[in-house]
């Protein structure tokens, strides 16, 4: 057997089981899977899709089905992701299939459905309904339909919109049964708003002589070019007729190249770059530090509010790209907003990719792949962001520490500031956790030592401190009698 050819795999699927399942390869998949691919895989009667934890040549106990499907040639979870996964399932009690399903926004890639098919007793009831049945007949229809080929749910429930009692009836017969099925999306049948279109270069010319077109693929053809470039299609459409549909055909030919829409980020004014102070200087060169020895430590930055912390994350972000490593931002979900995105933008381009709930299914797999293929090292993101897989860490950075949004409720339960000081120590690098008003937790390991507390107590250009006056609304009510919710004195003010 040739090196780097196995015989099983064990796969981790979504299911409420806290194993892996172990399915045999088929010999056009021996040499092609790796640990952090994903596989499709029969699972009952469904078709699942799955991460491969491992692969091996041990025999197992049982009988084991085959693998289907191959979907990604290279891991896209990197042993360091695959690891952090087992770690959160077992830390937080969580199945590992539903952890690397949640670390992965690629769901939106894989259509999932329903395909349906005769079973051979309901081969021979529809022989038999052929010649007994009314032809409108909602079950004498189904059989017939199903009988010519297996179809989805989707297309019967179009074809017949008022046959699922009929539908529930003849699978409790047993006549027809349903599989559940994965296949990836084609990107070719995306919304034309969502696409871009470009004329392919020697490769589309030397394919071009073997195909004939019609006169909207000519005419599309034309158009490109004379406009190199990348085009959206849908403002295509209004300068040349039919452009969708011949783009489309086109781009099955071959001879033109069809990609996802680039995610629009809406960023705010980018504010000019100040001095730093001299609390800001000296935490700024101790994080630089700790990232050019490639050393693991936690820095807890006290910051108070306008003290100049994002100008401190800023600094720390430029020295672990000037160290050619990456950079990872966590915010919470309220904080990431355009003014936050403006500043990052504008000190780093198009380096920056934006993980965010915002976003689409399909627009945070765009953003997910542009991180994986390196082309964005600086990486802001939500709670989830903390899976982003940024290539060669360098730093990561929470700002907000304390905010109860880092708190996953839905399964798998997680808390992103404790994933990414565990993920920033498997990596060798620095995290710095930055508050006004740090958690009892993180007060608690700085003053054990654990973490390496750094203090930024005046704001920067020395602005002064707003004024604060507590007014104990107990004592209002006894003064005035009344339920009230401001104070006589706000309501003055006001």
């Amino acid at each position: 057997m040739p090196e780097g050819s196995y015989l099983y795999c064990d796969v981790s699927l979504p299911v409420p089981m806290d194993q892996p399942f172990t399915y045999a390869l088929p010999e056009t998949l021996r040499h092609r899977v790796q640990a952090g691919c994903r596989l499709v895989v029969p699972f009952g009667s469904r078709k699942m899709t799955g991460v491969i934890l491992r692969c091996h040549d041990d025999p197992p106990a049982m009988a084991t089905r085959e693998a289907l499907r191959l979907i990604d040639a290279v891991p896209v979870l990197d042993s360091e992701l695959l690891g952090l996964g087992r770690w959160i399932a077992g830390y937080y009690c969580a199945p590992l299939g539903d952890v690397l399903r949640g670390m992965l926004p690629l769901a939106a890639e894989m259509r999932h459905g329903k395909i349906w098919s005769l079973t051979d007793s309901g081969r021979d009831a529809a022989r038999q309904l052929m010649l007994d049945a009314a032809p409108d007949d909602p079950v004498a229809q189904i059989l017939h339909m199903l009988e010519k080929r297996p179809l989805s749910q989707a297309y019967l429930a179009k074809a017949l919109p008022l046959a699922d009692k009929a539908m529930r009836s003849l699978e409790r017969k047993g006549f027809i049964v349903v599989e559940q099925v994965e296949r990836e999306r084609d990107p070719l049948r995306a919304p034309s708003e969502r696409l871009r279109v470009e004329l392919r270069g020697e490769a589309g010319d030397a394919k071009l002589g073997d195909v004939k077109l019609n006169k909207p693929e000519r005419e599309l053809r034309a158009f490109l070019e004379l406009h190199p470039g990348s085009h959206n299609l849908k403002e295509l459409e209004g300068t040349v007729r039919n452009a969708s549909l011949a783009a489309r055909s086109l781009g099955r030919k071959g001879l033109v190249t069809l990609k996802p829409e680039t995610v629009a980020v809406k960023s705010g004014p980018i504010r000019a770059r100040h001095t730093l102070n001299a609390a800001q200087q000296v935490a700024c060169d101790e994080i630089a530090s700790a990232i050019r020895a490639h050393r693991f430590q936690t820095f807890l930055l006290h910051g108070v509010t306008g003290s100049g912390k994002t100008e401190v994350y800023l600094n720390a972000i430029e020295v672990a790209v000037a160290e050619g490593r990456g950079a990872l931002l966590l915010v919470p979900e309220i904080a990431l907003t355009p003014a936050m995105a403006g500043q990052f933008f504008g000190r780093f381009g198009d380096r920056v990719a934006i993980l965010h709930s915002a976003f689409t299914d399909l627009e945070r797999s765009e953003q997910w792949r542009r991180i994986r293929s390196g082309a964005a090292s600086v990486v802001v993101g939500t709670r989830s962001g903390v899976f982003a897989p940024v290539r060669n860490l360098g730093l990561i950075v929470v700002d907000e520490e304390h905010d109860g949004s880092y708190k996953q409720e839905e399964t798998p339960r997680y808390h992103g500031r404790d994933v990414a000081i565990v993920r920033a120590q498997a990596a060798g690098t620095c995290v710095v956790l930055g508050s006004a008003t740090p958690s009892l937790e993180s007060r608690y390991n700085a003053e054990r030592g654990k973490y390496r507390l750094i203090s930024l107590p005046g704001r920067i250009e020395e602005r002064p401190m707003p004024a604060v006056e507590l007014i104990d609304m107990r004592q209002e009510f006894l003064e005035t009698r009344q339920q009230a919710t401001l104070s006589r004195k706000l309501v003055d003010a006001i």
